[in-house]
């Protein structure tokens, strides 16, 4: 768990966990799983899931549980013109009905001046996190400053929660103009258009903000050195500021755009070996307590105008295996850090912990467990999302998850998924009552 390692067993009666020590006894058990050698996990927590694309919200799960994930947050976005308040009950209805994992939502805005003013409405139903786009100007996505801090004003007098995609919309915009348009327009020119700089502009921007409003804020997917600075600032001067990176920006680097072109499209973008190298410091020294997944399969046409393809790519299943192998196995975290990032630290923003987020007495028991020394190959064949690719093709990973269990019930068995659609509980995310746990 976050707290340490340690030898001992696992006791589950129903839904919880009864205890953790040494050699219990057996006598009455009814059932006993032998899980020698291997490590038990807290269950993995996703929180940045995007189910409205090729995978939709019982896909999410099946597909996530594969890799070992037992709670999901997804986001449900109200798009230009649309009830935010009818979004997320759409999807909490559809949810509830048809995931397979636990699962919380994340409230988010393409339209904000008729949306922001939803949010006392939607926070009645258990959901107190919404995200805000500095960025996507061209789509209309884009939530102005005006916008933005009148929702952070909301939310840090109801106990909520920011969550910014922060980089500069308008700078990004005039660089596509500039780069990926006409004759010479090609993919090598994407991160030219992105750069780290205004990446760090937006979060600045948005810490600045949320100070005046006295509202937490997290940020997700941080994806360079530069970004990480405002974040580490504003953690030491102990402003409620929260970093999330995923493992496409921990394991690969802007070749992957060269080589896979329009698949390896999001955004923000993949970045350089420096900023790999940055985004594991950050981990390491507590700068960035999170890591998710950032889970968005778009069907797209790698011989097309690189300029229209969508962002994002599919992540959800090799989220667990991807951050342990270059993680743990290549020294730049330890196994305990690894569950703090992917299971603790989650369940603690977001208000889901103790009943999530630890293996612990009077805790849900959520478990996965993980064989350090199985080696997979991860090919698009033996990955489960409808896009039908990854980006993480041919990579051999050492570790993989070789069963779970969610509230006691089991959710992957011998390599398939045997929970059933609509057994996930709706889980209302609070706010935060502890600390994320630093290495």
């Amino acid at each position: 768990t976050g707290e340490g390692m340690r030898r001992a067993d696992v006791g589950v009666s129903g839904e919880c966990i009864t205890a953790v020590e040494p050699d219990l006894s057996r006598d009455e058990c009814k059932q006993v799983v032998d899980v020698t050698g291997k490590f038990i996990f807290p269950g993995i927590i996703d929180v940045h899931v995007h189910p409205v694309y090729l995978d939709d919200v019982e896909a999410c799960s099946r597909v996530a549980a594969y890799g070992g994930t037992t709670t999901l947050i997804h986001f449900a976005y109200a798009r230009k013109g649309e009830s935010l308040l009818e979004k997320v009950s759409e999807m909490l209805e559809d949810a509830s009905r048809r995931s397979r994992l636990d699962f919380g939502l994340h409230g988010g805005m393409f339209d904000a001046p008729i949306q922001v003013p939803e949010i006392p409405r939607v926070m009645e139903l258990g959901v107190r996190t919404y995200k805000f786009f500095l960025t996507y100007l061209k789509q209309g996505w884009y939530t102005d400053d005006y916008q933005l801090i009148k929702a952070m004003d909301m939310l840090a007098s109801r106990g909520g929660m920011a969550m910014v995609h922060a980089e500069n919309g308008g700078g990004i915009d005039y660089l596509e103009d500039k780069y990926l348009k006409g004759p010479n327009a090609s993919a090598r020119y994407f991160n030219t258009s992105r750069p780290a700089a205004f990446e760090e502009e937006a979060i600045f921007r948005s810490i600045c903000l949320a100070e005046v409003a006295g509202c937490p804020l997290y940020i997700p997917h941080v994806t360079s050195a530069r970004a990480l600075r405002p974040i580490r600032q504003a953690q030491a001067e102990g402003k409620p500021v929260y970093g999330e990176t995923c493992p496409q920006y921990l394991s690969l680097t802007e070749k992957i755009i060269e080589e896979r072109g329009a698949l390896a499209k999001i955004g923000p973008p993949i970045r350089s070996q420096v900023d790999q190298d940055a985004l594991w410091g950050g981990l390491r020294d507590g700068t960035l307590q999170v890591v998710a997944s950032d889970h968005a399969p778009k069907a797209k046409d790698p011989e097309g105008d690189f300029l229209v393809q969508g962002f994002g790519a599919p992540q959800i299943e090799t989220l667990l295996t991807v951050t342990y192998d270059k993680g743990v196995n290549e020294g730049h975290i330890s196994v305990v850090r690894l569950a703090q990032v992917l299971s603790e630290n989650p369940a603690r923003i977001f208000g889901l912990y103790p009943k999530k987020g630890t293996i612990a007495a009077g805790s849900d028991a959520d478990l996965v467990v993980f064989d350090p020394t199985c080696e997979v190959t991860i090919r698009k064949e033996n990955q489960h999302s409808a896009v039908g690719y990854s980006l993480f093709e041919n990579r051999q990973v050492l570790g993989w998850p070789l069963m779970t269990f969610q509230r006691g019930q089991p959710v992957l068995r011998e390599g398939e998924v045997v929970r059933s659609p609509g057994c996930g509980q709706f889980l209302p995310t609070h706010p935060a009552l502890t600390a994320p746990l630093k290495p």
